[in-house]
Formats: C-alpha cells, sequence, structure tokens
C-alpha cells in the first residue's frame, strides 16, 4: 500500500530555473522537482503515473499535476506560470 508524500516547497516558475530557457516545461502541465524528492518517492512504494496535488492555503487553492524532472534545487519546485495562477 503507498504511502502518502506530503511535503512543503517553494514554488517558483519555471523562468526563475537556472540554465537554458525551458519552454517545453512552460507549455506542460508538470513541474520541476528537487532529487530529494524522488529519494522520498521511492521509499514509499509509489504507484506511477505520478500525480502531485499542490495547495496554496493563503490563497485557498489547489490543482494537480505531475512531475517532469527531479533537478530543481532543494526546498524549490518550479512550475509552469499558468499553474501558479489556477
Amino acid at each position: 500500500m503507498p504511502r502518502p508524500f506530503n511535503t512543503q516547497y517553494r514554488c517558483y516558475s519555471v523562468s526563475m530555473l537556472p540554465g537554458q530557457e525551458r519552454q517545453d516545461v512552460e507549455k506542460g502541465g508538470k513541474i520541476i522537482m528537487p532529487p530529494s524528492a524522488l529519494d522520498q518517492l521511492t521509499r514509499l512504494n509509489i504507484v506511477y503515473p505520478m500525480l502531485f496535488k499542490l495547495t496554496n492555503p493563503r490563497e485557498g487553492r489547489i490543482t494537480h499535476c505531475g512531475v517532469l524532472e527531479f533537478v530543481a534545487d532543494e526546498g524549490k519546485i518550479y512550475l509552469p506560470y499558468w499553474v501558479s495562477f489556477n
């Protein structure tokens, strides 16, 4: 039985991701997470495909997304601009 993955991250626009511009991420519905997230997820016996629920309690907003890569800086996730406003 998979266990829940419940972690807090600071969210940033993909445009702030270090390196080259990532238009492929900006157009999709997937986020970039840190390598430690993948490590935790593999220990939790996750079910594929991975689907994450993102919540912003301050704004009372919830959305769902997948993950594209695990290359973000620790403590941060990068998401498409449109996801941050839905």
